[in-house]
């Protein structure tokens, strides 16, 4: 493999995945995703919004998200959502104060998973770099995954009322930050 080669190669997350049928409030749950990427310094892309045609089942809405951000000067994280949401209907829900507000009523697929990109700026092609990249891959990678992509997913469960709530990788990384 060239030097330029090993450069190209990235430390991938594993898939986290919530499934989830119910009623949830469509607009917050998206809007807190996004608040939370952008408050952590990810520049956020919708790559994919896909609404499809009504069955008499109910609406079908694809989602593909991407957020990257520069972690140090020779690595960057990414991470990758898929959102897909099936016989979603908007109902209407009065809330304990008498107010009424719009919700979804369906079923969610969400997956979360995760990449470092080495030296996205191509400043370090040349250089004996990957040896380093090897030693600290590890802690890198524990980073993205636990204190990104969990505290993302912790996020979501919390607004969905799922049953574990709580960020039990919290202090995972260190309790800085």
């Amino acid at each position: 493999m060239a030097l330029n080669e090993e450069f190209k190669v990235k430390a991938a997350t594993p898939t986290a995945y919530i499934r989830w049928t119910g009623v949830w409030d469509m607009q917050d749950l998206y809007e807190l995703m996004v608040g939370y990427l952008r408050g952590k310094k990810y520049k956020f892309h919708e790559k994919i919004y896909k609404h499809k045609h009504p069955s008499p089942f109910g609406v079908e809405r694809q989602y593909t998200w991407e957020a990257e951000r520069k972690f140090e000067d020779y690595l960057q994280f990414v991470i990758n959502v898929y959102f897909h949401t099936y016989d979603a209907h908007n109902i209407e829900v009065v809330m304990p104060d008498g107010s009424k507000k719009e919700y979804t009523k369906g079923r969610l697929w969400m997956e979360f998973k995760g990449h470092i990109v080495y030296d996205w700026e191509k400043r370090w092609e040349e250089t004996r770099f990957f040896i380093i990249k090897k030693k600290m891959e590890g802690i890198w990678w524990d980073l993205l995954w636990y204190r990104e992509i969990h505290k993302l997913i912790a996020l979501v469960k919390e607004r969905l009322k799922m049953q574990s709530v709580g960020y039990e990788h919290r202090y995972w990384t260190g309790v800085h930050r």
